[in-house]
């Protein structure tokens, strides 16, 4: 996706229930469309963010992770998509989780 285009987003249900973030190119450029999820492992989102995902868990436990973090109880922590967006950028974000749409 070029800078000058503007990427149209919306948030839908797939058919297995799970929402998903899904981002379309806004037709001036060849950008792919993909779908992101709303939310990322804790390992995920430390890889995304150059971290090593023991690191990460240590911060995200702290209290002292970059991003603001969920927690989902035993099953761990998950990380916003939108918030790696804001942190690192879109770009950076598609190349590691794009699923194409």
């Amino acid at each position: 996706m070029t800078s000058d285009e503007r990427p149209i987003m919306r948030a839908a249900v797939d058919p297995l229930d799970d929402l998903v973030l899904a981002v379309r190119g806004d037709g001036n450029g060849a950008a792919p469309d993909y779908e992101l999820p709303p939310a990322v492992t804790l390992d995920k989102a430390s890889e995304v963010l150059g971290l090593d995902p023991a690191e990460g868990l240590h911060m995200a436990e702290g209290g002292s992770y970059p991003v603001p973090v969920i927690n989902v109880g035993p099953e761990g922590f998950r990380v916003g998509t939108a918030l790696l967006i804001r942190a690192v950028g879109l770009d950076r974000v598609r190349r590691s989780l794009r699923v194409e749409g």
